[in-house]
């Protein structure tokens, strides 16, 4: 899972095909999907930023999470983005957990009943499975891993 940087332009960019070309020369982004410029780099990012807001075309920055395997959830549309590069998940709209104990049925039934509330599920070589849900529902999560003996750890996507 690696951080990138996405720097948010009015819809109106894609448009505006001289205007594409300008960022694709002027910057080094990672991927555009959506109206959004993808960047590892933050030197990057304060100058796509600075080109879009001299144009009048900048909307925002977000942080994301770079994944490239993973099972996307139900709502995966409303919390990131998917390019033939891989997903990108808006960081400050989710948690993410991974399970750290239990017995093997136990952790079977609390991962059917967590399908229902995921967004997106990755594949962590260190790890095994990393889970990701909406922010709002980290309670929940802890609360059917309570139900069902098992073990989770939140990740801190913040840093």
């Amino acid at each position: 899972m690696k951080v990138l940087y996405g720097v948010e332009a009015n819809y109106i960019v894609e448009e505006v095909p001289e205007f594409m070309d300008f960022i694709k020369k002027e910057t080094e982004f990672f991927d555009f999907q959506r109206g959004i410029f993808l960047y590892k780099n933050k030197d990057q990012v304060e100058l796509a930023k600075s080109l879009l807001v001299e144009s009048d075309l900048f909307e925002g920055t977000s942080l994301l999470y770079y994944i490239i395997n993973g099972e996307k959830g139900e709502t995966f549309d409303d919390f990131g983005l998917e390019s033939a590069k891989g997903y990108y998940l808006y960081s400050e709209l989710l948690c993410a957990f991974f399970i750290t104990g239990g017995s093997a049925e136990a952790i079977r039934m609390a991962e059917y009943q967590f399908q229902e509330h995921l967004v997106f599920t990755a594949k962590d070589v260190n790890v095994g499975q990393i889970y990701f849900s909406e922010l709002h529902l980290q309670d929940l999560i802890k609360g059917i891993a309570k139900a069902y003996d098992i073990q989770v750890s939140f990740l801190d996507l913040d840093k």
